[in-house]
């Protein structure tokens, strides 16, 4: 593993991941202050790689070595996130909905949100991810508790301030009109980035995001990946100290989730513009893989609200996630000598056994008795072992 990100740019390089390496650039040139003659450099190397072709490739990994030879001497390290100040503090929050035909109660719960974090909301739909949000995002208010925003220079009397200091993009995107540069003109300027600020934190959010190619292109004309992606470059461009995103993988395809998640990750490890993210999302294995807390809502009721890692520490089971040529009479009969259970999902077993049953032990049991396995995930740390069949 690189021992710092000059090792780490140069690794990228060894590897060819360009894409990785010149967002990785583009944010250094950021979060540091560069000669214009560097900065130039990683700009035109990033439009390399997005305009390459399969002539050109060959030449990105000299035009690479050239741009980290000329950087060689900044010292560069990796972001300390030494600020984790507390951004949001919901105590005891709920809301009731107690019209229609399905009355609906999101259970009072906590929410801490710390910069440098990324919290993932998972659930299934209807069980209350997108109300916690627009309760945290101010668009519904909570029928108990109290929320304070300690780091967002702002008190409860201040609510416009507090409130221009994050952002909530909805699942479903608002319409918007013109060109997508001259509407990322229009934003960067109502938020006080003009003139000479302007073009370059449009052209560095253009090509950060990949969105160059698309600046004269209208609403109409880009996919939801790309509408996203706008959403998102008006955001990082204000800089809010929190950003509130509801189902945000939800019309990307699995190359985009991947890039996009790779980017929250990149953005929220921020020295200059601290940043706490929170998303909700039904996609539970690449929103664990990326959060540093887990909020787990059914029906309203928050089963698991704390750190990751933490999860199902304690168990005495394991849990797996299994399909092949098998049925459920074959499992019992393979693991008869333990305790097993074994749920159908649909499409998969989820099959709980003794936590002396590793992952190991588990597949060298299934091919020892010639059960060809299709799929396999070891589930045993993972939320996705609170998720049930209702029907």
């Amino acid at each position: 593993m690189p021992v710092n990100l000059q090792d780490e740019l140069h690794t990228l390089a060894d590897q060819g991941d360009y894409s990785q390496l010149s967002r990785k650039l583009l944010d250094i040139s950021i979060e540091y202050n560069l000669d214009e003659t560097v900065e130039k450099q990683i700009y035109n190397f990033r439009k390399s790689y997005l305009y390459a072709t399969d002539e050109s490739k060959p030449v990105l990994n000299k035009e690479a070595k050239a741009l980290l030879n000329s950087i060689k001497e900044v010292p560069f390290s990796y972001p300390q996130n030494n600020n984790s100040a507390l951004v949001c503090d919901a105590q005891n929050i709920s809301k009731h909905f107690i019209n229609g035909r399905s009355p609906f109660v999101l259970k009072p719960l906590n929410v801490q949100l710390k910069f440098g974090q990324i919290t993932g909301i998972v659930g299934e739909n209807g069980n209350g991810k997108t109300t916690l949000l627009r309760i945290l995002a101010g668009e519904l208010s909570s029928d108990t508790g109290h929320i304070a925003y300690p780091a967002l220079n702002g008190d409860d009397t201040n609510w416009y301030h507090v409130k221009s200091e994050f952002v909530f993009i909805p699942q479903r995107i608002p319409r918007w009109y013109g060109s997508l540069l001259d509407n990322l003109r229009f934003f960067a300027s109502i938020h006080g980035i003009k003139n000479v600020e302007n073009n370059k934190q449009i052209e560095y959010i253009l090509f950060r995001l990949g969105l160059d190619k698309f600046r004269d292109l209208k609403w109409s004309e880009l996919s939801g990946g790309y509408r996203l992606r706008f959403e998102l470059a008006k955001t990082i461009m204000r800089r809010p100290k929190l950003i509130l995103l509801d189902e945000p993988l939800a019309n990307l395809d699995i190359n985009a989730q991947q890039l996009f998640l790779q980017d929250l990750t990149f953005f929220v490890k921020s020295d200059k513009f601290p940043l706490s993210i929170v998303l909700s999302s039904q996609q539970l294995h690449e929103v664990e893989s990326i959060s540093d807390n887990i909020i787990f809502i059914k029906q309203g009721e928050t089963i698991y609200n704390g750190n990751q890692n933490a999860f199902a520490t304690e168990r005495v089971t394991n849990t797996f996630e299994v399909a092949g040529s098998f049925n459920r009479e074959q499992l019992q009969q393979i693991f008869v000598s333990y305790s097993v259970k074994i749920e159908d999902s649909g499409t998969t077993s989820v099959v709980t056994v003794d936590k002396e049953i590793t992952n190991d032990v588990f597949l060298q049991t299934m091919l020892s008795n010639k059960i060809t396995v299709s799929y396999f995930r070891d589930i045993s740390t993972s939320t996705r072992k609170l998720f049930h069949k209702d029907i």
